[in-house]
């Protein structure tokens, strides 16, 4: 047996000591007579906290043993299904149950009463661990850019430790199967240590199962152990937005022009936009390492518009603050002026308060899809895709070119 296999076997004996307890009190509550789907049906029932951690770590291990499977090595993490599980770890308990050395047997109020208060504390901790992934994922778009695998690529290419930690920071604002996948690789093949850490922390805010790959032993080379730390500062963002490829890789389908006032407000909006299969740029969620509030300066304007040239289209999210902001009429300013697709999400703002000049743009709606109100209902989708088409048109119009396509 190798060193990896004896290191799981470790931990998989450690992680079987959870269930110990939390088996012998579904023992107590057993029947005189039972089966083992009985039996493991009360325990993922009374206990769906661990029930819920069980099928993910099986997953998890499951999949990284496939993959060695995959390229020919041998079997190397055998980590039981979730039923089987709860069966090795109460073998001896169940077997000691069918033996008929019981001390009682509890009356059907008795066991009733027990379950309500194991069911009570397992659901609080459920919630517990589900409030920590709402917490992890708030500043986070739940949806993949068509940029990712850009980044990846480029991640696994660059020798360059500073570029690798903003592809981590970058892909870190963002969650999809592939991007789990990613981090997941960063810890399995990076060698520096700091940037395992990294991953660490993204996957673990997650509640997904993370092992993380110790120092290499042995001759180590000098950025093994390096601590790679990026400045961070509108000023320094600006340069990269000039002269770095990734930065030039970047594309988003929304900016979400408002107030930070309305942040509550905004996280729910870009989070029905994410599911709804669209990328949004919003200051403080996609630059939140260098736009901060109390750096903000005459870079951050060029910031902003560099940002909102790589959206396909503005979108203003109009409510009592917006009103009262500087910046959403200078940016949407300067999305008209570019020729930027343009439309006004309202937001318990009453149409009488509403300035003419935000009258003029196209409404959004969303119910159980995004539309556009652009003199009759239009899907998001359709609307873009017509608007880019008019004016792609009246560009060639005044050029004088033939719009026709030809092959």
């Amino acid at each position: 047996m190798g060193g990896t296999a004896r290191q799981f076997n470790k931990m998989y004996m450690d992680y079987k000591k959870k269930f110990k307890k939390p088996i012998q009190q579904v023992a107590t509550l057993m029947p005189a007579e039972f089966t083992d789907e009985y039996f493991v049906d009360t325990f993922a029932c009374l206990y769906p906290n661990l029930w819920s951690d069980l099928e993910k770590q099986y997953q998890y291990w499951h999949k990284r043993n496939s993959t060695l499977i995959k390229y020919g090595k041998k079997s190397r993490y055998d980590f039981r299904k979730p039923f089987n599980f709860i069966l090795d770890c109460s073998f001896h308990c169940r077997k000691k149950l069918r033996s008929g050395e019981r001390d009682n047997i509890l009356s059907e109020e008795e066991r009733k009463e027990i379950e309500d208060k194991i069911i009570m504390k397992s659901e609080a901790k459920l919630k517990k661990q589900e409030e920590k992934i709402q917490k992890a994922l708030y500043y986070v778009q739940e949806i993949e850019p068509k940029y990712a695998s850009k980044f990846v690529d480029k991640y696994f290419k660059t020798h360059d430790l500073h570029e690798k930690l903003e592809i981590i920071r970058e892909l870190s604002k963002y969650k999809s199967e592939n991007i789990i996948e990613f981090f997941y690789k960063v810890n399995a093949c990076t060698r520096n240590f700091s940037l395992k850490q990294e991953s660490m922390r993204y996957i673990q805010g997650m509640q997904l199962p993370f092992v993380l790959r110790r120092k290499k032993k042995g001759k180590k080379n000098f950025i093994d152990n390096e601590k790679v730390k990026n400045e961070s500062s509108p000023e320094i963002l600006m340069k990269r937005l000039y002269v770095d490829e990734l930065e030039k890789l970047k594309e988003f389908d929304v900016f979400i022009s408002h107030n930070s006032l309305d942040e509550d407000k905004i996280i729910t909006f870009y989070k029905a936009l994410n599911r709804n299969g669209y990328v949004a740029y919003i200051d403080w969620v996609n630059d939140k390492f260098d736009l901060k509030r109390q750096w903000c300066n005459v870079s951050t304007v060029q910031v902003i518009k560099e940002r909102i040239k790589q959206s396909n289209v503005f979108i203003i999210f109009l409510s009592e603050t917006t009103l009262k902001s500087q910046w959403c009429p200078w940016e949407l300013g300067y999305a008209d002026a570019l020729g930027k697709k343009i439309c006004v999400f309202q937001y318990g703002l009453d149409n009488e308060n509403v300035p003419h000049f935000y009258k003029s743009y196209p409404r959004v709606y969303m119910d159980e899809t995004l539309w556009v109100d652009d003199g009759e209902r239009v899907e998001f989708e359709v609307w873009m895709k017509l608007r880019r088409n008019k004016q792609y048109g009246k560009e060639n119009e005044t050029h004088g070119n033939d719009t026709r396509c030809h092959k």
